[in-house]
């Protein structure tokens, strides 16, 4: 099971990294350049639920895959 989602802030993408290494969750994040700025781009190897809301108990804004 995998989890997509985007972060558009450097800091929160930064937040987001050391909370899935603090929770042990393998991930990959790529930032991707386009025409409204950067996007970091994450796919973790976990149920989307749990990441969610992990995610938002830590008041990490992020948006769904596009």
């Amino acid at each position: 099971m995998e989890t997509y989602f985007g972060i558009r802030s450097q800091t929160y993408a930064d937040k987001a990294q050391h909370l899935l290494n603090r929770y042990r969750y393998p991930y990959r994040v790529t930032r991707v350049t386009g025409e409204e700025g950067c996007v970091y781009r994450f796919r973790v190897a976990a149920a989307q639920q749990d990441i969610l809301d992990l995610l938002d108990a830590y008041g990490i804004p992020y948006q769904p895959p596009s």
